[in-house]
């Protein structure tokens, strides 16, 4: 007996996007009930065009409901007063909701179509929500926490990850506070035949987004924030980047009390380990025994600190075959007597090194090991060093003891009002600058000489922060920087930018008398500088989510276009934004045509009918082309035989399209990078 036909209602709007849909749900086979509606739009042809669509595909039956949504207005398609966009390039078209978002039309339009499913019995609703893809490179460095860890870690690692409940840092779009929110979303796209953007901040923030990517900027008529796309940015415009995440560093407070060990393989990437290494219990001896290592070796600070010391003035090749593990830290004060200690209560001796003064030797086969094991290898020479596996597994705490072991071995004094780190392992500089962010420390990441990369601290704040979080125990670099702590200065790096919307903020304040000069005067709207104060500005209503946030305005020092083969993107609930390389991303687009919406509705749907809840029947809602560009849905829809001829895009209602509307502009935008023609004829193509 054959199985009986399954039933889908389709949301068929007569356009590109849902014409696709509905032959999507046509190809697996579902009975088709199509569903549209006049609800007012001033582009009723589209209402022809899903009829004609309906007919083609062979649906069992076609709906029009009729909802005045012009009773409310609120759009360019259900209200005259507000005119359609004509002529807007992609970065205008990319940026921010655009007054063609009719409001709720989606979620009424999906309340519509359940009451259909649940009359005809259909358990399938597709729809043609499209967001476009905003996207950056593999190797930008995001946040990310689970049930179990937190981490940094680059979007491409992200997107590998297994399923399950992920956060990361993003920027509250109303508060304007930094704070964890749930990632409803993965995203990888091909991007081979997009143009793509190296962008560099003045303090060395890097990052690489597609042309239709935004990252933030601050308007300069309202002094809101307001995305820019990849292909609006420009020298010297402010991009946002928060510059302080100690508000998210709670996710660090629990300290690492072990490492496993159990598992230390015997070969790790060709190289040996030494066959004197045997396993005793809960330890690892070596054929002597005179060294005991437990298998859950303890995580303590002077461990941490060793750590820190062998990153700024250890290493060695992970192919070497030696046993010997080499400190060149002669000339950092305290160090030597910290590594004695520790390694003799191991019962491993640290030795001097006859060849150099400054070198000093631990000979043990278990501690080489262990250090290949934990990702402890590298050289200065090669620049190929890097912390080690478990550093963002740390407490923030013992983060910043390995960090003090680093400093002290290769961190200078303070000289010339900055203190600098400098290492040809670059990858160890990036990484720092995120770890001090967790500390409200703000340094600058910039090229030194011979291929390294420098990390500087310059603010007198930072200078504080860092001698009174990070436990030095060089004792003249944390005076130096004790001393130049205590130096009082204005801090211009991260006040607000100045722009008339500012100011027209305090003007239209209501303020006592006298006040509005004092403002105007403190953050120096008659001085020739770019940046004014925050505090100016924290009895003015208008800034003060602005003034007591912890974002940065720096400006845009080096554009340089580039190609990738992939891009990646999150989507992030409830604020559509997430940090990447410590600079704000955004995505864009309707609201309610995004993943995590329709993820929402789909729980309230079967929450709230009789088909959920008494008959047991899950809904379920499919977005096929959620993640498609429109290149990608013109060659799917011509694969699926789309009669494009039959379908109507446009937002006016002319006998023609007209060819100028960001509906057009896409849609033929979509069939050029498709390499096709689109055969809808158009007033102005």
């Amino acid at each position: 007996m054959a199985a009986e036909q399954p039933t889908a209602i389709v949301l068929l709007s007569g356009g590109l996007d849902s014409s696709t849909a509905l032959a999507l749900a046509a190809e697996q086979g579902f009975a088709l009930y199509a569903l549209s509606f006049r609800y007012g739009q001033r582009h009723a042809r589209e209402l022809e065009a899903s009829a004609r669509l309906a007919r083609h595909f062979g649906c069992r039956e076609h709906k029009i409901v009729d909802i005045d949504l012009r009773a409310f207005g609120g759009s360019a398609l259900t209200s005259d007063e507000i005119a359609v966009p004509h002529g807007r390039s992609d970065a205008e078209i990319g940026t921010g909701i655009p007054v063609t978002y009719v409001p709720a039309r989606n979620l009424i339009f999906l309340s519509f179509a359940t009451a259909y499913a649940e009359v005809t019995g259909a358990n399938d609703i597709f729809l043609g929500i499209n967001s476009l893809d905003y996207s950056v490179s593999g190797d930008a460095r995001i946040w990310v926490r689970s049930p179990h860890w937190t981490r940094l870690m680059p979007i491409e690692a992200c997107w590998q990850l297994p399923e399950g409940d992920y956060e990361t840092m993003a920027v509250d779009p109303l508060s304007l506070q930094l704070v964890w929110r749930r990632v409803t979303g993965r995203f990888r796209h091909e991007s081979s035949w997009k143009r793509c953007f190296h962008i560099t901040l003045e303090r060395g923030q890097r990052i690489t987004i597609t042309e239709d990517h935004s990252l933030y900027t601050i308007d300069e008529t309202t002094a809101a924030l307001t995305p820019v796309c990849g292909k609006q940015i420009r020298a010297g415009m402010p991009i946002i980047t928060p510059f302080n995440l100690s508000a998210c560093a709670d996710a660090w407070s629990q300290d690492l009390a072990v490492l496993d060990l159990r598992n230390m393989p015997a070969q790790r990437e060709g190289r040996t380990m030494s066959s004197s290494i045997v396993r005793d219990g809960a330890y690892f001896v070596n054929r002597l025994r005179r060294s005991r290592i437990p298998v859950e070796f303890p995580v303590t600070d002077d461990f941490l600190y060793v750590v820190g010391l062998w990153l700024a003035e250890g290493g060695k090749s992970i192919t070497s075959q030696n046993v010997t593990l080499r400190f060149s830290i002669g000339g950092t004060l305290g160090a030597v007597d910290t590594l004695s200690t520790f390694f003799d209560s191991f019962g491993v001796k640290l030795c001097k090194s006859p060849a150099n003064v400054f070198d000093f030797d631990v000979c043990s086969s278990l501690f080489d090991a262990i250090f290949h094991y934990l990702g402890l290898f590298g050289t200065a020479k090669k620049g190929d060093k890097r912390f080690p596996l478990f550093f963002w597994d740390l407490s923030q705490r013992q983060r910043r003891i390995v960090v003090a072991g680093l400093w002290d071995g290769d961190g200078s004094h303070v000289l010339n009002g900055e203190a600098v780190i400098a290492q040809k392992s670059h990858r160890i500089v990036e990484e720092l600058y995120h770890c001090l962010t967790l500390d409200g420390i703000f340094p600058v990441v910039k090229k030194g000489k011979h291929a390294q990369k420098k990390l500087v601290l310059g603010r007198a704040k930072d200078f504080a922060a860092f001698a009174d979080l990070y436990p030095l125990r060089h004792t003249t670099k944390l005076a130096s920087l004790e001393a130049a702590g205590a130096l009082q200065g204005k801090d211009k790096v991260t006040g607000l930018w100045k722009c008339e919307g500012i100011w027209d903020a305090v003007s239209a304040a209501a303020l006592p008398v006298g006040s509005k000069t004092v403002v105007y005067n403190s953050g120096g709207k008659y001085d020739d500088s770019v940046r004014a104060q925050r505090s100016a500005f924290m009895t003015v209503p208008a800034l003060q989510a602005l003034a007591m946030s912890m974002l940065a305005f720096l400006r845009v020092v080096d554009i340089e276009e580039t190609s990738a083969s992939h891009m990646y993107d999150l989507s992030v609930e409830g604020a559509e934004n997430f940090i990447a390389n410590g600079i704000l991303a955004h995505n864009s687009g309707y609201p309610d045509c995004r993943p995590e919406f329709l993820e929402s509705f789909a729980e309230t749907a079967n929450l709230a009918t009789k088909a959920g809840t008494q008959d047991q029947r899950q809904l379920r809602f499919h977005a096929p082309l959620v993640r498609m560009t429109k290149a990608d849905i013109v060659r799917e829809g011509t694969r699926l035989g789309v009669p494009w001829e039959q379908t109507w895009s446009c937002y006016e209602g002319g006998e023609q399209a007209c060819g100028e509307c960001d509906s057009c502009l896409l849609r033929l935008k979509g069939f050029a990078e498709a390499g096709l023609t689109d055969p809808l004829p158009y007033a102005h193509r």
